[in-house]
């Protein structure tokens, strides 16, 4: 690699560095703004959403299973998730 395209490659890794700490920075302003009851509402709705695209990617490594089965893989990695975070 040619010290100029190095150079490219390393602006391009700070200016994205640079974009996700403010698309943070604003994620963060935001949830400050929140009312407290939002606030609450908003967690369940992440974890809704994070449940569902883990349903989605247990699809795509399991085509075999039906639903309740895709339900109970989930349900088996959080509470693997929840066993680890106890330890």
């Amino acid at each position: 690699m040619t010290p100029s395209a190095r150079f490219v490659n390393i602006t391009l890794m700070e200016a994205r560095a640079a974009f996700a700490v403010s698309l943070y920075a604003e994620e963060v302003a935001r949830a400050r703004a929140m009312d407290p009851g939002d606030r609450l509402l908003e967690g369940a709705r992440l974890f809704d959403r994070a449940c569902r695209l883990m349903a989605d990617g247990i699809r795509h490594e399991r085509p075999d299973l039906d639903d309740h089965g895709v339900h109970g893989l989930i349900r088996s990695r959080l509470a693997r998730l929840d066993a680890i975070e106890r330890q």
